[in-house]
């Protein structure tokens, strides 16, 4: 349906529909909600790496006064106490050992928060210790120790298949996903130049500001949940599952969100509030602090093999990737994860022939899942890093190298999949532009730059949307986008706003609750605005119709005349009626309502290689310019330039927000992050030892661009552009380190000491 009207809300940068609320500290969070009756939980987590679980006696804790219950392995009678977001792998409490050091191993519910730590300090378990396994080495090796002697086999998660073939029964590989095309073999013997390099990336944590928090309460055979998560139509299904209850009975509601990143997808500590509350028959709370997030789940390390074959003028002819993803203790989404890494590790780039391999490897480390970015960030590192060692090797610029073998508009990335729907050489001729990268750097100064490609908007989406129009004209808009932050609460009212021709104030988004909001599968993938932007849009065009509907026998006219202008209904030579009007005359009174509907579902197709098209492409150009001190090894970043395409900026400021928060994402995995272990113990799950970037630490000159050529599927032709920013940033970094003083990493962080220690080796 056209607008029939002028555009003008959509690509304005309005205010946050938010942002009062939370400056001023009204915003409710989940740490907020307080019920009558409530009790504070505390989880006992394992010590000890690996171990089977000897003994438990939680009978001292159970006498303690204030201790209201104590949930351990004896606790699970009628229920089903494993669940798992694609691997039922995981209890609620561990049953017969213990997999990482931080496992959950009890669970106590008291009057408050002291009591219950100290009834925690009263359990008794006995552990006898099994050997663990901290890499993925260690993992893959010969004979090595089981984290899990159950096989999972395959199993499915939305329409699309995952696991690992029976050859791998007996060993921690949890998931393979295998992609082929053409013949490498024969292709690498035709190719004049082979080359192959291995780069490994680092395990790391989200660190979003409000750690896991979730209350639940047990009425009867109903669970409500209220959780910072950001799917909670996943959550309500997996808790329906392990307690044996029709969706209907388990409710989710989900307030204001302090951050998610992917940290808060799938399921994480709610059947444990909800199993105690299951026990107790009282409320429960449970708020996580940093230290116990950082166990909680990361992000995957991973070690990624490339092999590539070129022509003589430097033309990719073939590409050979083996990938291997450290999921931790629990597969989590690792299956998926994994899947998604191998999927994308021939980056933007035109490679006839190719072969992938990639899989999930069980680990003793805290079980790792889904992570802005996906699979995407550990191998656009290592394609990108790839790519620039081939141009050197070659002799020829990287950018001119880059330009020769990019994939044009309209090409396919792989057969049956979405060709490429953007202009990739666009964002590498202005990125490659902004930093001047034919001119030369100062003394002691470097550039590098990157451009990396992934397949956005999930695969296997569907969401629904909710346009309630009351009898005044005012909106209210119902939809399963969590706000994490990323502006979702203002952008989605904006497509409706415009759709409507109705100011942002006399719109308003309902709070998701499961029992109301329409179904939506989750909040990732970049998915938002394009997947239930779509959904909202059609729920807005929906609306709209009946409106026309209502006015034409109102107005006496036919329903081509009509236009919608600032609340009104015009039907030409003066005559109009506000929608409150509108709706007045056809119920008869001021009373009633008209409800908009609106549904996203993807294609889905036997010729794609993951079962279904992707949605769009997201794009993430990037380029910086750094200096090193020879002396110390310190990396002070320049510049950055950043350069997104977003198809339609619906609020430009919130777009280049996301850029840049994706940009500051990346310095912290290529410069400083890292979750290091010895013998198992994680030795640094706190801000004080585990180092994420400051104010000080960001570019002295940083600029976001937008490209917007209208080529997006999503309202207005926006794409989503959540991730684009993160994953050029390592490879660009290192590029430009590279390219300072002759020495190229593979290994990320690139840390001042490490810096430090090559230049003294180059020097010897």
């Amino acid at each position: 349906m056209k607008r029939n009207h002028d555009l003008k809300i959509v690509g304005t940068s309005l205010a946050r529909l938010d942002g009062v609320e939370k400056v001023t500290g009204k915003a409710i969070y989940t740490g907020d909600v307080t019920l009558p009756g409530m009790g504070f939980a505390k989880v006992l987590r394992s010590p000890v790496p690996h171990a089977r679980l000897a003994r438990i006696d939680a009978r001292k804790a159970e006498s303690l006064p204030g201790v209201f219950s104590v949930l351990t392995r004896d606790d699970f009678k009628g229920i089903n106490s494993r669940y798992g977001a694609i691997h039922k792998d995981q209890s609620i409490v561990a049953t017969d050992k213990v997999r990482y050091a931080g496992d959950p191993v009890a669970a106590v519910l008291a009057m408050d928060e002291m009591t219950a730590e100290e009834a925690l300090s009263l359990i008794d378990v006995e552990y006898e210790d099994l050997p663990a396994i901290t890499s993925i080495e260690e993992g893959i090796a010969e004979g090595a120790p089981l984290v899990h002697e159950q096989w999972f086999g395959k199993a499915e998660l939305r329409g699309s298949s995952y696991g690992a073939p029976d050859k791998f029964k007996g060993t921690n590989i949890c998931s393979h996903f295998g992609y082929s095309r053409g013949d490498v073999g024969t292709a690498f013997a035709k190719s004049a130049y082979v080359f192959e390099d291995v780069f490994r990336f680092p395990k790391v944590q989200h660190y979003s500001l409000e750690p896991h928090t979730m209350i639940a309460n047990f009425d009867q055979d109903h669970l409500t949940v209220w959780s910072s998560c950001q799917d909670p139509f996943g959550l309500r299904d997996q808790l329906a599952g392990i307690f044996n209850l029709p969706l209907s009975h388990v409710r989710i509601v989900v307030p204001y969100v302090g951050g998610g990143y992917g940290g808060k997808l799938y399921v994480k500590a709610e059947p444990i509030a909800a199993a105690l509350s299951w026990k107790a028959r009282r409320a429960v709370k449970l708020v996580m602090g940093v230290g116990e997030s950082f166990k909680t789940v990361t992000r995957h390390s991973a070690r990624v093999r490339i092999k590539s074959g070129l022509t003589k003028d430097g033309r990719l002819l073939a590409r050979e990737c083996e990938i291997y993803m450290n999921t931790g203790a629990y597969a989590d989404a690792g299956p998926r994860v994994t899947q998604k890494a191998g999927y994308r590790a021939l980056g933007p780039y035109r490679i006839p022939d190719a072969k992938i391999d990639a899989y999930c490897v069980y680990t003793n480390t805290v079980p790792a899942g889904a992570f802005r970015g996906f699979g995407s960030v550990q191998v656009a590192w290592a394609y990108e890093s790839h790519t620039d060692l081939i141009a050197e090797r070659l002799g020829i610029d990287a950018v001119e190298f880059r330009l020769k073998n990019l994939l044009k508009k309209g090409e396919p990335y792989t057969p049956g999949d979405t060709p490429v729907d953007c202009d990739l050489k666009e964002g590498l001729v202005k990125v490659a532009k902004a930093l001047n990268w034919t001119g030369r750097s100062k003394p002691g100064a470097g550039k590098g730059l990157s451009v990396c490609l992934k397949d956005a908007g999930g695969t296997f989406k569907i969401a629904g949307a909710t346009v309630r129009m009351s009898s005044d004209g005012s909106v209210i808009l119902l939809t399963g986008t969590v706000e994490v932050g990323q502006g979702s609460k203002t952008a989605l009212s904006q497509v409706v706003a415009e759709e409507l021709s109705l100011g942002l104030e006399r719109i308003s988004v309902a709070q998701l609750d499961t029992d109301v909001t329409p179904y939506d599968v989750s909040t990732s993938a970049s998915s938002s605005m394009t997947v239930m932007g779509l959904a909202v849009q059609r729920a807005a065009q929906d609306a709209k119709k009946q409106l026309f509907e209502a006015a034409a026998g109102a107005l006496g006219c036919k329903i081509r005349e009509l236009k919608l202008k600032d609340g009104k209904v015009h039907a030409g030579r003066g005559k109009s009626l506000a929608y409150g009007g509108v709706i007045t005359e056809y119920f008869g009174s001021k009373a009633g309502e008209i409800i908009g509907r609106g549904i996203y579902r993807d294609i889905r197709t036997k010729k794609a290689a993951l079962g279904a098209t992707t949605t769009f492409w997201e794009v993430g150009w990037g380029g910086a310019e750094v200096e090193v001190d020879r002396e110390t090894g310190a990396i002070q970043l320049r510049k950055y330039v950043s350069v997104a395409d977003v198809g339609k900026a619906i609020n430009p400021l919130q777009c280049e927000g996301q850029d840049e928060g994706g940009v500051v994402f990346g310095l912290g995995h290529t410069l400083f992050e890292e979750m290091v272990y010895e013998d198992g113990q994680l030795l640094n799950p706190n801000l004080v030892d585990y180092r994420v970037p400051k104010f000080g630490d960001l570019p002295e000159e940083f600029a976001s661009t937008l490209i917007e050529n209208g080529n997006g599927p999503g309202p207005f032709g926006a794409k989503g552009m959540g991730e684009g920013g993160l994953l050029p940033v390592a490879s660009a970094i290192s590029g430009a380190i590279a390219n300072t003083i002759g020495i190229r990493f593979y290994d990320l962080p690139i840390t001042p000491e490490k810096v430090w220690r090559a230049l003294q080796a180059k020097r010897k």
